[in-house]
């Protein structure tokens, strides 16, 4: 006889999870959290709802340089300061031409 480890009901043992017998959703997120564990479906659905902080400072590292005619290294610098942000402008590495820019809108204190 199979049974929950949290509700202690009895389970089938032909079931989905013969080595973890879990017998609902509640009963997982409970085991879960007895484990000191996070839920991660529960933390991919969090990570969709709200931007990843990992690209709030994206730079370009390569951009497509028309004058070498593929991509290439670039080079950032700051070309001015707005009132709404920063603006900067990518050059490329090998021949200076420009190639793109950005407007960082974050504000550094």
């Amino acid at each position: 006889m199979i049974r929950c480890p949290i509700c202690q009901r009895t389970l089938s043992p032909f079931g989905s999870h013969p080595y973890a017998p879990i017998c609902s959703e509640a009963c997982r997120k409970e085991a879960l959290r007895r484990a000191g564990l996070s839920d991660p479906e529960a933390s991919a659905a969090e990570a969709a709802e709200k931007p990843q902080a990992q690209f709030e400072q994206l730079r370009a590292t390569h951009l497509y340089c028309p004058t070498c005619r593929r991509s290439m290294p670039t080079k950032e610098r700051l070309l001015l300061t707005l009132p709404h942000g920063e603006l900067y402008g990518y050059t490329c590495a090998q021949c200076g031409a420009d190639v793109g820019t950005k407007t960082d809108t974050r504000r550094s204190s």
